[in-house]
């Protein structure tokens, strides 16, 4: 009898934006790829029992016609995003290794657009 281990890569999060997007474009293609910060804030019960929070940040790249969206990518913008965890490597100019694992997005839910009016209108 063989085992045989599923490969299964899905992450759904939810959060705020941090900082605005920029949009890049890459390769041969000139392919769209943006990327966003989400802060993700996890509440938990401590043993003395008091609330606590902890914040992670989680950098999520946005591919394709989705990074396109820019726009709606503002700082304090609540999102959840779906997609796959991604491992990233690179030696910097030292030689060092680094490494670091992303979200590469499938989906990003906008949950309250950011105003279109700029801040010269108000």
């Amino acid at each position: 009898m063989s085992f045989r281990n599923p490969s299964i890569n899905s992450v759904s999060i939810s959060g705020n934006i941090v900082r605005d997007a920029e949009i890049n474009h890459v390769g041969d293609a000139n392919t769209p790829v943006t990327t966003i910060t989400v802060a993700h804030n996890q509440r938990y019960k401590a043993k003395d029992g008091k609330w606590q929070e902890t914040v992670s940040f989680i950098d999520v790249e946005v591919w394709g016609p989705l990074a396109e969206r820019e726009d709606y990518y503002k700082k304090g913008v609540p999102v959840i995003v779906e997609g796959i965890l991604k491992g990233n490597q690179w030696k910097d100019k030292e030689g060092k290794s680094h490494s670091k694992v992303i979200v590469r997005a499938s989906k990003v839910h906008v949950l309250v657009y950011p105003d279109k009016e700029s801040k010269e209108d108000k």
